[in-house]
């Protein structure tokens, strides 16, 4: 009976800040779906209705509500700055994403990004990364981004912990936490990674309510205690032994005989090489160069990159080089950190890597796919000549001694199905639909690479078939087909792709 209750308490939480407004990517909103807007007004708090508070802007002053404001879960604080819930009646001024898509009790929802001036959320914010102490501008609406922290870190300690999943929809990706005590409200920050990455073993990130028992690494840096996952539930979710010494980073010597690699903390075929040569005696970009330097990469949302423009990114990137004072080389504004770059006698090899998710969320074709560095001197971005795309393995490499701290992964989208299915694929794939959550429609790509009999089959969270998208004998190419969730009750879905050769099936989640 208490779970039934504590379920029923979460659900209630979920309807009000997660499930109604996860319509996009990566388990949260669709960036496409939010249009950045500032509107000023009075506050209404309504305490009557949910289990927590429920506010609303008045912005004509009439005394009814003109938009729903979500800040997010009940416990939600905003980590740099003192901004906090307004009183009822108060007057405030709210910058924040509108949803045109989700509306809440038929009034249009603000997700608030700033009030009265002071930040509140970075719905972008690629929390993962924060594991270090060292922050610069890190947030969607400074004027600049930075992941990097250098080589100021606590050590991980291993630690086994069991509760409940929450998890906060109202970013870009999901924010997953840990009710170890059973009392609704965040244990701990629950570190799966980029919302991109899928472990080998089937491992899955929980849903809200779940029963869940984590294996992994502690860190004490933030308003609960992180916990990098390394197993969920008995199964692997990732290698501790991927972070080494310093997440995503290391040490660079002036007089070092063999060459050093670092890989990101969360993908060690995102990775940067530097070569013995590498020090120019001082002449470095926007001032002098140390002796040393350290060396740090991080793979974040592209949206956080502030002079991304209209490049339609799949993936970002961040390369940061630290004097041993713990200062961006060539300072905080005008060198490494914020767009800067720095020159390097010797050339620096990098290597690139992207999912099929990434392609797919960023609709881009994969063979189209080139490398772009911010070029600081010139502000535009610049396509690296030269680059080698391996589409088998999903990277791009290439050698460059001018090193940007803005790098991202771009391409052309397909004009139509037909025209993708020109390239013909070279192995069966079944790719996770799109958008997922959806409301009502979603996209399934497949691919076949031989003349086959497909049976594409969508079934409830029981198994029992739904409807069959696809019966039939196919040639060779990449599909694409729609799947409309009208008359069917928001879940959890399944759906498969049996050729009698290949078999994979996939989740997808219907949210109304």
């Amino acid at each position: 009976m208490k779970k039934i209750f504590y379920f029923i308490i979460l659900l209630t939480f979920c309807t009000i800040f997660t499930i109604s407004f996860a319509q996009g990517n990566y388990h949260g909103y669709n960036p496409d779906s939010l249009e950045t807007i500032t509107v000023n007004g009075y506050a209404i708090v309504d305490t009557n209705t949910g289990v927590h508070s429920m506010y609303y802007l008045d912005e004509d002053n009439n005394g009814t509500p003109d938009y729903f404001l979500n800040f997010g879960p009940w416990w939600y604080e905003p980590d740099s700055s003192n901004a906090a819930r307004p009183g009822d009646a108060q007057q405030i001024t709210i910058t924040g994403g509108l949803v045109h898509s989700v509306m809440m009790n038929s009034y249009p929802v603000i997700v608030v990004y700033e009030i009265n001036g002071e930040f509140w959320r970075d719905p972008f914010d690629p929390l993962w990364n924060h594991m270090g102490t060292y922050h610069g501008e890190n947030h969607f609406m400074d004027s600049c981004y930075t992941s990097g922290f250098g080589w100021m870190h606590n050590q991980l300690q291993t630690v086994s912990l069991s509760g409940h999943a929450l998890v906060d929809t109202t970013f870009i990706m999901g924010h997953y936490y840990l009710d170890e005590n059973n009392d609704g409200s965040p244990d701990y920050f629950l570190n799966f990674g980029p919302p991109w990455y899928e472990p080998a073993s089937g491992a899955v990130r929980p849903e809200p309510g779940d029963s869940i028992n984590i294996v992994g690494g502690m860190l004490n840096n933030g308003f609960v205690p992180m916990v990098i996952v390394y197993e969920i539930n008995g199964l692997t979710w990732r290698d501790s032994t991927i972070f080494g010494q310093h997440f995503g980073g290391g040490w660079l010597h002036r007089n070092m005989n063999y060459a050093e690699y670092f890989h990101a903390p969360f993908d060690s075929m995102d990775r940067i090489t530097m070569h013995p040569g590498w020090w120019n005696g001082g002449g470095g970009h926007h001032g002098g160069m140390h002796d040393s330097l350290f060396c740090q990469i991080f793979e974040i949302f592209p949206q956080d990159i502030n002079t991304l423009g209209n490049e339609n990114a799949l993936a970002g990137y961040e390369m940061d080089f630290f004097f041993p004072s713990l200062m961006m080389g060539g300072g905080m504004n005008n060198g490494m950190g914020c767009g800067g770059h720095m020159d390097f006698n010797s050339s620096a090899d990098f290597q690139f890597h992207y999912s099929d998710e990434q392609l797919v969320n960023s609709n881009i074709t994969e063979s189209s796919v080139k490398v772009k560095y911010w070029n600081s001197d010139t502000d535009k971005w610049e396509e690296v000549s030269g680059a080698n795309l391996n589409t088998s393995d999903n990277t791009i490499t290439f050698s460059q001694a001018n090193v940007s701290n803005f790098i991202i992964l771009t391409g052309d989208s397909p004009t139509s199905v037909k025209n993708q299915a020109k390239v013909l694929p070279d192995r069966f794939t079944l790719k996770q639909n799109y958008p997922n959550p959806f409301n009502p429609t979603t996209i399934i790509e497949f691919s076949v690479p031989q003349k086959t009999t497909v049976k594409l089959t969508v079934y409830n969270i029981l198994g029992k078939k739904i409807v069959e998208l696809a019966d039939g004998n196919y040639n060779a190419g990449t599909y694409s087909i729609k799947f409309d969730g009208q008359d069917l009750s928001s879940g959890v879905y399944f759906y498969e792709l049996n050729t009698g050769i290949f078999r994979e099936v996939k989740k997808m989640q219907l949210i109304k």
